[in-house]
């Protein structure tokens, strides 16, 4: 009797672990939980981003895999670049924390142009992207609650952002999302943080290329690009981005969707063009 209670209480356990596992499988299998808890990474002085010196650039990063660890390659940064999340800091390092994926992101190449080119001296990077999101789940979403934490730490800290930026608008190709809806789902988006006390410039790249699943002409949405463009256009808060549409060569992509190392070197100066003339 004892051994059949103890079997049960064990199979019990291993269903219950099971369904959990099954549930939080990308979060396990792309090693975001490993990340988030042993990432074994050295935390810095949070002095460098609570107190930073003058000529520091701290910038906001988000929205779907293109700005969340997906890219190829092995990309180390070439000057003192920093990665601050859930209110720790530490040398930046890809995969970066606080994104989902695995691989490299745009962003530390980015820092590293900024610093030659002398417009910043230091430069934290504060990202939080998740890969096939749509801008509903920004939003209102799952999404939305990641973006909130992320701004709830940098509250806690007095850490003010100088730039924002967001790299978002395949999956709502995907999902037949209208003009319409992405512009006010994505004016809710800026609201979030507005609402939080951030006012640096929020940059909208104009995205929404996607090869697959789709009915437009060479993968890519007219109407979210409108809607990208329609707000940049009408707030003076909101600056553009570069044009990731265009980057769509097999030789910038390695499935068609995530950028090669070559596509990772070329959207950095891109988005370093926009910044520079942002600024």
């Amino acid at each position: 009797m004892k051994n059949w209670l103890k079997y049960t209480l064990v199979l019990g356990v291993g269903s219950i672990i099971g369904i959990i596992a099954n549930r939080n499988r990308e979060y396990l299998i792309n090693a975001q939980y490993i990340r988030d808890h042993w990432s074994f990474r050295d935390k810095l002085d949070k002095g460098i981003a609570t107190h930073p010196a003058d000529g520091t650039m701290v910038f906001l990063a988000f929205g779907q895999s293109n700005s969340a660890n997906y890219g190829e390659g092995d990309y180390k940064s070439r000057h003192q670049v920093y990665n601050y999340y859930k209110g720790n800091v530490y040398l930046a390092q890809e995969p970066l924390l606080g994104p989902d994926g695995a691989g490299n992101s745009v962003w530390t190449r980015v820092a590293d142009l900024v610093i030659d080119s002398g417009l910043y001296k230091n430069v934290i990077i504060v990202p939080c992207g998740i890969g096939s999101t749509s801008v509903q789940c920004w939003a209102e979403g799952k999404c939305r609650k990641k973006l909130e934490e992320t701004l709830a730490y940098l509250k806690k800290d007095h850490i003010k952002l100088t730039h924002i930026f967001w790299d978002q608008g395949e999956t709502d190709n995907v999902d037949g999302t209208t003009k319409a809806e992405y512009k006010a789902r994505l004016q809710q988006v800026i609201k979030v943080i507005r609402d939080q006390g951030f006012d640096a410039p929020f940059y909208s790249s104009v995205t929404s290329y996607f090869p697959y699943d789709n009915e437009h002409p060479m993968g890519i949405d007219t109407g979210i690009t409108t809607a990208q463009m329609e707000l940049i256009n009408e707030r003076d808060d909101v600056i553009e981005g570069p044009n990731t549409d265009s980057l769509n060569l097999a030789y910038y992509r390695f499935n068609a969707v995530h950028f090669t190392e070559a596509g990772l070197d070329k959207l950095a100066h891109e988005w370093f063009k926009k910044i520079k003339n942002g600024k």
